[in-house]
């Protein structure tokens, strides 16, 4: 699990008011109060590069499972994109239950206008304490984009297994790799690519278009908007910088060598270890190798330069997809 020292070193000017892991999901509240209206806009990438991993995802877990019938638990489903993603992927014939839950009220709607539709009789859920139990358990666990978010992933996961029918699969999709910062190929070609990515950023107008709707209230800032809100709810004694509330809301997610060194983001190796006993690792495919952006949306070149490193380290991209099973 994650060395925090960093983190704690981090805050300590700002002084926090409560508990590390307690401020970790009270920021995520505040952030994702602020991010639910323009999520999906902001995130185009992933539209564009997850749909076919989850499309993969499933194939691979049904063809490992005896069910055919489909009890879904979508925790920490956000806007929806992965309770989408099951319907369109799976016969809705065969789908007897979807739960939806997210602590964020306003992400949670997102989701209801999403997924309603596709699916009626879905439940949306805001409270862990009214998560449907049913006598059966769910046997598809759901998450998306989730772990990174979460103070003890490990924990948290291990938790819903009470809710979970026996040899139930779980679909992770779209993880922060710390392998990625470890490879020093990898971080050597990446390093290459933001040098050249930040003369062509500080050249494009499109930059200092996207400022100006910023401060003009035409896209929201969720990080400056959950400060101001943690300072005025008196999570600190002095307001949090942007880049405080972004390390607190992506508490997994590395930016650094020195991070990932630290244990900031994950191995699936290591959570194998982890979750020993409560899941088994079936499937694992690792991506992105040009760090946190899209390798579609990069120039020619950096797509080569990916294709070579993902065929020399297919385990070491910096975002992965996964599937595990109870045992």
């Amino acid at each position: 699990m994650m060395n925090v020292y960093f983190v704690a070193n981090l805050l300590k000017p700002y002084q926090p008011q409560m508990p590390l892991d307690q401020l970790v999901i009270e920021v995520n509240k505040l952030y994702h109060a602020c991010e639910a209206q323009d999520y999906d806009s902001k995130h185009p990438k992933l539209y564009a590069q997850l749909p076919e991993l989850w499309q993969e995802m499933i194939q691979i877990a049904t063809a490992q499972c005896r069910s055919t019938v489909w009890r879904i638990l979508d925790f920490g489903c956000g806007t929806g994109f992965e309770a989408e993603q099951l319907l369109r992927n799976l016969s809705v014939g065969n789908v007897a239950q979807l739960v939806c839950y997210d602590p964020s009220p306003e992400m949670l709607n997102r989701c209801r206008s999403r997924v309603a539709p596709l699916y009626p009789q879905a439940v949306f859920c805001g409270d862990l304490r009214d998560l449907p139990a049913g006598k059966e358990g769910y046997n598809l666990l759901a998450t998306n984009s989730l772990l990174h978010h979460l103070p003890d992933p490990v924990a948290t996961m291990n938790n819903l297994r009470p809710l979970l029918a026996p040899e139930s699969v779980w679909l992770a999709g779209h993880e922060p790799s710390n392998r990625f910062y470890k490879n020093a190929e990898c971080l050597k070609v990446y390093e290459r690519f933001l040098r050249e990515r930040s003369w062509r950023k500080f050249l494009s107008p499109e930059r200092y278009f996207y400022r100006l709707r910023i401060e003009a209230g035409l896209i929201s800032d969720p990080a400056k908007q959950a400060a101001n809100e943690a300072f005025r709810k008196g999570l600190f004694k002095r307001k949090p910088s942007k880049d405080v509330i972004g390390t607190l809301v992506d508490f997994h997610v590395p930016c650094s060598v020195e991070e990932a060194t630290a244990g900031r983001g994950f191995d699936f190796e290591l959570l194998q270890q982890d979750f020993a006993g409560s899941w088994h690792l079936r499937w694992v495919k690792t991506y992105s190798y040009v760090g946190s952006f899209y390798e579609n949306y990069v120039p020619e070149k950096w797509v080569r330069s990916c294709a070579e490193l993902a065929r020399k380290f297919p385990q070491d991209g910096a975002n992965f997809c996964s599937i595990w099973k109870r045992p």
